[in-house]
């Protein structure tokens, strides 16, 4: 099933059902081949991604050091893929700056050249050291923890009590605020200090967590499809021109390090500040393109953000789905003026939704 909640079932069931699922992904992806192709890591470190993002999304209704053991968990099996995939995204990188229409155009012939032979010996470095660092050892490990992973998703919410008026704020509400007010808070700093005071690691951390706004919205498309798909693709834009200037960075400390103790006879040098240069001039128009993006998704205050989606969610439900009222979100509606009473959900550009219960795991 796709990665979003389903009609005429809880969130409780949705999340679990999800996590269960993404697991059962990221082992199939890594069993595929042997080993798994460069396309097979890349999936699999998003589905990883995603089921962090879940854990964010629910942290309301599972205790603080189940989410924390799980999302290390997930944390580190993303990163023991990464010796995998990161080389192959520097690769990416190599093919997209070796195109003249990023700035080594106006070179000098010699420069052009110079140019070349030092991006070929980055990548036959870099495709040395695929070759040699793959972590077998670690896929086969990381694939029967997975398994145990996938049952343990049966406990997360061991002993949470789950009512009518608390569900939506438990496995919803509170993560979404956290997770659309750090990020908030890190384009807030970069509007009030200027792009240049903020170096690269800062602008790897607001793409992670745009990222993570991002799996948890696809959650919610169902509510209101053409809504939500365009709030996805406009993160979707911003994390990737985030993850293009990380690459960027990347590409550039290696060359730092390639350097410090290399060649350093007068052609090298110009060469090697030549690149670094365009690496520059284009990892900084890709942090101001994306910055743009950043400052219309975080607009909002987290919490009417929240509220916003909260009253979408109420309005998605069916009316015999709803078995008692719901006092938090009709809260939540009145401050933006709406009324869920007599609507009929089959008018809404979607007519289903999941229902309202008590639960006690």
């Amino acid at each position: 099933m796709a990665f979003r909640f389903e009609p005429r079932e809880t969130l409780l069931t949705g999340i679990q059902r999800i996590a269960r699922e993404r697991i059962s992904s990221v082992v199939k992806l890594l069993e595929r081949d042997s080993p798994p192709s460069a396309d097979s890591i890349h999936e699999a470190r998003k589905h990883l991604k995603s089921i962090r993002a879940l854990l964010r999304l629910a942290r309301g209704a599972i205790g603080e050091e189940t989410r924390r053991s799980e999302n290390l968990f997930f944390r580190d099996a993303g990163r023991s893929l990464s010796e995998a995939r990161d080389p192959q995204a520097l690769l990416e990188t190599l093919d997209r700056l070796e195109k003249p229409s990023h700035g080594n155009s106006g070179l000098s012939a010699p420069g052009r050249e110079a140019t070349r032979t030092l991006l070929k010996e980055v990548r036959q470095e870099i495709e040395q050291k695929i070759s040699d660092d793959f972590p077998h050892e670690k896929v086969l490990t990381l694939v029967t923890e997975l398994r145990g992973a996938k049952r343990r998703t049966t406990l997360w919410f061991q002993g949470t009590v789950l009512q009518p008026v608390n569900e939506w704020e438990l496995l919803v509400g509170t993560g979404l605020r956290q997770t659309y007010r750090k990020a908030r808070n890190m384009v807030s700093q970069i509007q009030a200090k200027g792009r240049e005071a903020f170096q690269d690691d800062f602008w790897h951390e607001l793409r992670k967590r745009a990222k993570a706004l991002g799996y948890q919205l696809r959650l919610l498309k169902p509510i209101w499809p053409a809504t939500m798909a365009s709030l996805v693709d406009e993160i979707d834009q911003l994390t990737s021109l985030l993850g293009d200037a990380n690459d960027l960075a990347v590409l550039r400390r290696k060359l730092l390090e390639r350097y410090a103790n290399g060649p350093n006879h007068a052609l090298a040098e110009k060469t090697r500040r030549n690149l670094i240069r365009l690496i520059n001039r284009r990892k900084q128009a890709l942090q101001s393109k994306a910055l743009k993006y950043a400052l219309m998704i975080y607009s909002e205050k987290p919490r009417r953000f929240e509220r916003r989606l909260a009253t979408y969610w109420d309005i998605w439900q069916p009316k015999e789905m709803k078995t008692e009222p719901d006092t938090s979100i009709s809260t939540r509606t009145k401050s933006y003026g709406l009324s869920t009473r007599n609507i009929d959900s089959e008018a809404l550009p979607v007519a289903s939704g999941l229902h309202r219960v008590h639960y006690r795991t």
